[in-house]
């Protein structure tokens, strides 16, 4: 039985995925061992001694200690090194230099080797029991192209939900203020939209089935695919999401998600399904039958072993 090393991120997003692919490894056959960050050591990876090693580079990646490990494997031949994350930037040029190394991005220019965003079946499981929230929104708000379009949904709909870390919070009500985006009225509307941090998997999934409309707005940073449109759709929460030519690729634009191309027609589209939410319900079902049958972290590693291996791998 071949051995997979996880190092396993010091950021919540990079512990969901890491963990999800660690899963998908052992679903396939594999011994999988996972390793902090900060709890690895060259020593302890060659007491380990494994077959292959894979890490999802996500905040804290870039450190001495992933250097210190990759450095000195460089030279065994044998070892597959597999590097994945959302954007090609995201993972440092001299590791793709290395033997044996295999890296799988989100915005690769060959299909052979991109990364699209997957979640685990059951950290998303969930079953509708009663819309809890309206609008809703889960993420750090703390960018101008955020601020300015929960600024613009404050505007035309009052209050929503928004779930983040107090910090990021509370940068954003300085943002919003300094750069009058909201008058003092619509801004004690703003603050009073905070509905605190959530922890877990299974809990944002709750939040997002029982959401009548779920918002996804990129931060600045262009990503073909958020890692958030996988999971609100996996919770069966409906979504309208930044349209891209990736998403609708693996979503059916209308049937499964919706998507908006300014704040305009974000507007529009939320205004038509809070009146339809019928509508929603359905394009939701659709959306997590999708997710869930083709967008597991099993499936995505099927996928890149095939790629790697150049043949199927099955337990």
């Amino acid at each position: 039985m071949e051995k997979v090393l996880i190092i396993i991120p010091d950021n919540n997003k990079g512990k969901y995925i890491s963990k999800g692919f660690s899963e998908a490894f052992k679903a396939l056959g594999f011994f999988s061992v996972e390793k902090k960050i900060y709890d690895i050591n060259p020593k302890e990876v060659e007491h380990i001694s494994p077959d292959i090693i894979f890490i999802f580079h996500s905040g804290l990646n870039r450190s001495e200690i992933i250097d210190n490990i990759f450095d000195n494997l460089n030279n065994d031949e044998k070892l597959i090194k597999i590097h994945c994350a959302e954007l090609n930037s995201d993972i440092p040029a001299k590791y793709k230099k290395q033997k044996n190394t295999y890296c799988f991005t989100s915005d690769s220019k060959t299909i052979k080797y991109k990364y699209i965003p997957a979640v685990s079946q059951k950290e998303y499981k969930t079953k509708f029991d009663n819309y809890l929230y309206t609008i809703t929104f889960a993420g750090n708000p703390a960018y101008p192209n955020r601020e300015k379009l929960l600024s613009r949904i404050i505007y035309n709909f009052g209050a929503l939900n928004i779930f983040c870390r107090s910090f990021d919070f509370y940068k954003s009500i300085d943002d919003i203020y300094k750069n009058k985006l909201l008058n003092d009225n619509y801004l004690d509307i703003y603050r009073n939209s905070y509905k605190g941090y959530v922890e877990t998997q299974k809990e944002l999934a709750q939040i997002y089935n029982a959401s009548k409309i779920n918002i996804d707005i990129p931060n600045g940073n262009t990503k073909p695919i958020n890692y958030r449109c996988i999971e609100i759709t996996a919770s069966g929460g409906f979504l309208i999401a930044p349209y891209s030519d990736e998403l609708v690729h693996i979503f059916e634009n209308g049937k499964e998600l919706d998507t908006y191309r300014n704040e305009y027609e974000l507007i529009d589209k939320i205004t038509f399904y809070l009146k339809n939410v019928n509508i929603a319900q359905l394009i939701s079902s659709k959306g997590r039958k999708n997710v869930l049958s083709n967008h597991t972290f099993y499936d995505r590693l099927k996928s890149m072993m095939r790629n790697i291996y150049g043949k199927d791998i099955s337990n």
